[in-house]
Order: structure tokens, then C-alpha cells, then sequence
């Protein structure tokens, strides 16, 4: 096996070799001009850092080749790069010009001059051994591999993805280095961090309490002793050895509980924390060693519902409801919810089937419950995340009941079956129109997708009359819903956007208040429960911005006469009442995030994009009250087929039918 060494000396590069390289030389290929190596003995060859520097253009970014023999480049795919014992260096830097001896992507040797060697030449994979906990510090055990060259040092990069802010740890020094191939070396390193400490740094003012939207994405940068490379980061990336729970201590009684998994695209290694009592986490360990059954003392199925972890006023309390009144004999019926949740009080009837999130009880009946009904994500019912719930909630029997009916957006990222196999077993509609659409769109089977309408429509319809929808006629409500890549904003940031220019916009705008005082009305702002967090950003003295938690979303639509929104689902129900409903798509559709391409043969009411033509078809609305007839006539066709007061019955019978 042919072998090749390189190193710089003095400012004088040395190729070593057991072939010899016959009229070794470097070739300048803009201007074909060359130079010769010297031959010092047998294999040896040796050139000057000045000669290298005067074929080169040093003004710019410069290239050499360097050739043997008729025309050959010295390619090591087939000769083995020898480490050198001493002088590892292989780059230098003369009145400010950089000069580097490297291996091009094409296992070449070659020169460059102001410009340092691309890092995707040399590194191939890296792959978790083994993660660790122990006091206050998580441990990575990481096997980074790469070709030619061994590592020196890494540095290790914990990223908050939410708020795109990082934490640096510098100059890790490998632990071994080891030849495992031909060109390949294993480079191992021990990386210890602490993610209490991490967390802080990043998000100083985070409140450990309720469900966690924190998420954390790992990334290594390289260092060789040879060159230093042009910057590159690299995502660790996830495999088994990553399943482990890693908990450390955190202030108040608290564990920091980390879940590592893999990402959908890439399956590359991220984590997301959780904050857990003490107390909750050994009641999790008795149940992940078996020290605690599964098994109840009764025969009725205990039913988990959730929405939001901190709220109960949607599609989930009124089944909760409806099954604790009605259904108690059949079903054991708890209901997930935050110990500090503004909607608390709507549960105060029922405190003995409340089980607060995150709460030794919480994991009990979640372990112990055989269908889990979830208005949104079924993870909301998860105690905390981590490989054992994980497990349980895909094998658990599951009835998605949606929080509004699945119209014109595009939802296949979130619930669709091929993306996300095991999101629920059946899915809960209002139409036949609906019920095609997440069998066609979204992949599932049709015995899977069930007509009964909302839960929450038998309580949205109860003493709905024309009178009272008259009678409520002064009374508007602008309720647009949230916006994807706003939702994570600073104030500072949020203030900029075109969503909230608009929207304040509207609430101070003079034909508004003018028609306001004119014809005599109330208008109310409620913002998306997303978005509450800006809530206090907007301001008008005319018109009254609503805080979640004082009243629900539903008796909030009930007591007004018109609704302003934008693609919000609220206006479905709105229609249900037979009141006006106007589509302000200030921003225009989203035609890429659409399951239609016609939106305005669906939603019952007109799309306006002008704020001029909101408030003249507000006026109007104003005066004549009705849903037109036109939209009216799509209600049972598009948005919920029977219209009645029974779906809670209906859904009753999709629970009985599981198995």
C-alpha cells in the first residue's frame, strides 16, 4: 500500500513518499505557469511557502494543482495519508495571506491562498455512544468521524429553536483519535453540559409551570490541527443510544427532564424539556418498573379529555360535561387541566374528575386510561414527555374531536395520517364535505372519519333564536386568528409586522368610530389564544380588547351580532347562529396553504382585503342582520350537516364502538 506524508517546516511544505513522484511540480491553471518541487532524496520532495505564493494570485482567492509525471494529480483514494508525529500544519500565513496544503473534494492535493479548505471535505458522520445524567450535568458521549485528518477540538452549540439563541461551549478536546480505515479516523469526545445552567442563560425569565414549548437542537462545529477550515455547523445527529431519560435539579423542587428524539426530515438530535415535580417523576418511575398496575378496580373505561393544557371551555369540556351528567354509568371521564388555568372555575362542579397536569394523578390515569379524547395534539395529555408515555399514547384508543371545523387551511402537517400514523383512530366531523375532505386530503380511512358535528355545537345552538341574534345586532367582534411564523416574536419585533400595523390599524381607524357612534355599537377585540400575549400591544380607546379566561370563546360568539375575522375557524360556528360573518384577509389567502382554491365558494360569509370595504359592509350589516341566503344555503352542505343539538349523543356512540 502506497503511503504519503505531508507537513510544513520553516516555511517549507514536505511530501513524503513511498511512490515516487517523478517531476513533482505546482500548476497554476489561469496562468498554466509552474514550478518544481525539490527532489531532496529518494521520495522527498520539498517547495517554499514564497515560491508557492509567487505563482499564485495573493490579491484574491487562488488555486494550484499539484502534478506528477505526464499530467497526474496526487490522488489519495488509493494511497493512505500518514499522519505526521510532529508539525501537523499544514497552512500558514505570510503578510496577511493565508496559504494551506490541502485535500481538494476530489482526494487531491492541492494549494490555496486566501481562502481556508471547505470542512465538507474532511467530515463524514458523527454519532451519539451513549447520553448520561448526573448531578447537574448531562453527558454526550459523540463519535465523530471524518476522512484524512483527526480532530483536535469541537465546539458544542445548544440552540433555543423558539427563540433562535444559542449557548457556545469552546474548544472540547477530543478524548482518542484512532485510524479506523484507509483515510478514515474515529474521534471521540466527552461532552458535559449543564441544561439548568444552559436554560438560564438563554431564557432567564421562563416559568417552570404548565405544558412547555421549549425545544433545543444540538450542533458541533470542527477544528483539525492541520488548517483551520472555512466554518461549517453540523446537527448531531439521533439513534438509540439517545433513548435514556436525563433528569437534573432545578430550583423549587423541580426536576429539568430532558426528552431527546429525532427529527422528522433528518433525524437529527434534539431535545425538549419539561419540568417536573418530584413527586410525579417517581410515581413515572414506578410505572416504567413495573412497581404500579395498569389495571383499574372498576369496569368503566376511564376517559382522559383535553384541549390546551390550560384550558377547558371547547369540544372537550362539553363532552366532559355531557359525560359526567349523562354517561357516568358507561365511562370514568377525567379532565387534563393546569393547577393555575383561568378556566378552572368552569370546572369547579366537577373537581373530582379533574386531574391537574403534570401531577402524580395525572400520570396514574394516564397510564390507567383506555381512550383519551384530545381537541388538538394528543401529546397535550402526556404527564411529560419521555419514551414510556410516548409508547402508551400510540397504543391508547384515541378520538380527535378538532377545536373547529377543517374548512380551507391546509392541516395535513399537523394531522395528516401519512405524516403522523398514529395521531388518533377516528376523526370527528360536522360534514359530508368535510368528512371526503380528510379522507381524500389527509389519508385516512374512511370507517375512521366520523359525521357527528362538534361537541361544543349542541351548547353554540341551545336558545339560539332570530330575535336574539336581532337584538344583538350593535354588538361587533373582531376575532382574527394567529399567524405561524409571527407567533414567536419579541414585542418589539411583533409591533413591526404588517398583522399587527393592520389590526391596530382597524382599531383606531376614524370611519370605524365614526360608524361606531353613528350607529351606536359595541366593538370587541379578542385575539387568538396564540397571540393573548400581545394582547397588551394593541390599544383603542373606542373599542374594547377582551382577555382570555374572563369568558369562553363560545358565550363570547353568543353575545355578539356580527364577527370580523380572517380564516379563522370561529366563523363556522358564528354562521351556525345564522349571524353575518365578514373574512377580512387583510394579508390576502394563502393559496399555498390551502385545501381549497376557492375559499370563497366555502366560508359564509364575503372576503374583504380592503379595511374601506370592511367598514361599508359593516354598515350594511348593521342594518339588515340576516346571514344572506346564499350563505346560509352552504351551512348544512358545507360546515355541519344535521344542525341540531345531539352530537354529543353521536359522539357518545363513536366511544361505546371502540374496542
Amino acid at each position: 500500500m502506497d503511503q504519503i506524508e505531508i507537513y510544513l517546516k520553516k516555511n517549507t511544505f514536505n511530501i513524503v513518499s513511498t511512490k515516487e513522484l517523478n517531476n513533482l511540480r505546482i500548476w497554476n491553471k489561469e496562468t498554466h505557469e509552474e514550478i518544481s518541487f525539490s527532489s531532496v532524496s529518494t521520495g522527498r520532495y520539498q517547495i517554499s511557502a514564497a515560491k508557492i505564493l509567487g505563482l499564485l494570485d495573493t490579491t484574491k482567492k487562488d488555486r494550484a494543482y499539484i502534478f506528477w509525471g505526464e499530467h497526474q494529480e496526487i490522488d489519495l483514494t488509493h494511497i493512505q495519508l500518514k499522519s505526521p508525529v510532529n508539525n501537523p500544519r499544514l497552512q500558514l500565513i505570510i503578510n496577511g495571506v493565508s496559504l494551506s496544503l490541502y485535500v481538494s473534494f476530489k482526494n487531491t492535493l492541492r494549494f490555496m491562498c486566501n481562502l481556508f479548505p471547505s470542512i465538507k471535505g474532511y467530515y463524514l458522520k458523527n454519532q451519539i455512544e451513549k447520553i448520561s445524567s448526573a448531578s447537574d450535568t448531562v453527558t454526550l458521549n459523540l463519535a465523530v468521524y471524518t476522512k484524512f485528518f483527526a480532530l483536535q477540538a469541537l465546539d458544542f452549540k445548544i440552540t433555543h429553536r423558539q427563540l433562535d439563541q444559542s449557548v457556545l461551549l469552546t474548544d472540547i478536546k477530543s478524548v482518542t483519535s484512532e485510524r479506523i480505515g484507509f483515510n478514515t479516523f474515529i474521534n471521540h469526545f466527552k461532552i458535559n453540559f449543564h441544561p439548568a445552567q444552559q436554560l438560564h442563560e438563554l431564557e432567564p425569565n421562563i416559568k417552570p409551570n404548565g405544558y412547555n414549548w421549549q425545544f433545543f437542537d444540538l450542533r458541533i462545529l470542527l477544528h483539525f490541527a492541520e488548517f483551520k477550515v472555512r466554518p461549517r455547523e453540523f446537527r448531531v445527529t439521533y439513534n438509540s443510544a439517545c433513548n435514556v431519560d436525563c433528569v437534573v435539579p432545578y430550583p423549587n423542587d423541580l426536576l429539568l427532564h430532558l426528552y431527546w428524539y429525532g427529527t422528522n426530515k433528518y433525524n437529527n438530535l434534539s431535545y425538549r424539556i419539561d419540568f417536573v415535580p418530584k413527586d410525579t417523576y417517581q410515581t413515572y418511575l414506578s410505572f416504567k418498573d413495573g412497581l404500579q398496575n395498569t389495571q383499574t378496580n372498576t369496569d368503566k373505561k376511564i376517559v382522559l379529555i383535553s384541549e390546551y393544557p390550560q384550558k377547558a371551555q371547547d369540544n372537550g369540556f362539553a363532552l366532559f360535561k355531557y359525560l359526567i351528567q349523562k354517561k357516568s354509568s358507561e365511562f370514568d371521564p377525567y379532565y387534563i387541566i393546569t393547577e393555575d388555568s383561568p378556566d378552572l372555575h368552569n370546572l369547579k362542579k366537577y373537581m373530582k374528575h379533574v386531574v391537574f397536569y403534570n401531577s402524580p394523578e395525572h400520570v396514574k390515569k394516564f397510564m390507567q386510561a383506555a381512550v383519551l379524547c384530545h381537541t388538538h395534539s394528543s401529546y397535550y395529555a402526556l404527564p411529560f414527555r419521555n419514551n414510556l408515555f410516548v409508547e402508551k399514547e400510540k397504543k391508547i384508543q384515541k378520538v380527535f374531536l378538532q377545536h373547529g371545523i377543517t374548512a380551507v387551511r391546509n392541516v395535513e402537517h399537523l394531522y395528516g395520517k401519512n405524516t403522523h400514523p398514529d395521531f388518533t383512530n377516528k376523526f370527528i366531523v360536522s360534514s359530508e364535505r368535510e368528512r371526503q375532505l380528510i379522507v381524500h386530503k389527509l389519508n385516512y380511512a374512511d370507517e375512521d372519519v366520523v359525521l357527528t358535528g362538534l361537541a361544543r355545537f349542541d351548547l353554540l345552538l341551545k336558545h339560539n333564536h332570530p330575535f336574539i341574534s336581532y337584538i344583538k345586532r350593535r354588538r361587533v367582534l373582531l376575532m382574527p386568528t394567529w399567524r405561524e411564523g409571527v407567533v414567536n416574536l419579541s414585542d418589539k419585533d411583533f409591533v413591526k409586522t404588517e398583522y399587527f400595523k393592520k389590526i391596530n390599524g382597524l382599531l383606531n381607524s376614524k370611519k370605524l368610530l365614526n360608524l361606531k357612534h353613528r350607529q351606536h355599537l359595541t366593538i370587541d377585540f379578542y385575539l387568538h389564544t396564540n397571540f393573548q400575549k400581545f394582547s397588551h400591544l394593541f390599544h383603542s380607546d373606542e373599542v374594547n380588547i377582551l382577555s382570555e379566561g374572563n369568558q369562553t370563546v363560545q358565550s363570547i360568539l353568543k353575545s355578539h351580532g356580527i364577527l370580523i375575522t380572517d380564516f379563522s375557524s370561529v366563523g363556522l360556528d358564528f354562521a351556525l347562529l345564522k349571524r353575518p360573518v365578514l373574512y377580512y384577509q387583510f394579508d390576502g389567502p394563502d393559496v399555498n396553504d390551502a385545501f381549497n382554491d376557492h375559499p370563497e365558494d366555502l366560508l359564509p360569509g364575503p372576503i374583504i382585503t380592503k379595511e374601506d370595504e370592511l367598514i361599508s359592509e359593516l354598515s350594511s350589516k348593521v342594518k339588515n342582520n340576516r346571514l344572506d341566503e346564499k350563505y346560509a344555503k352552504r351551512i348544512s352542505q358545507n360546515i355541519y350537516k344535521f344542525q341540531d343539538e345531539h352530537a354529543r349523543d353521536r359522539i357518545f356512540q363513536v366511544l361505546r364502538a371502540l374496542e
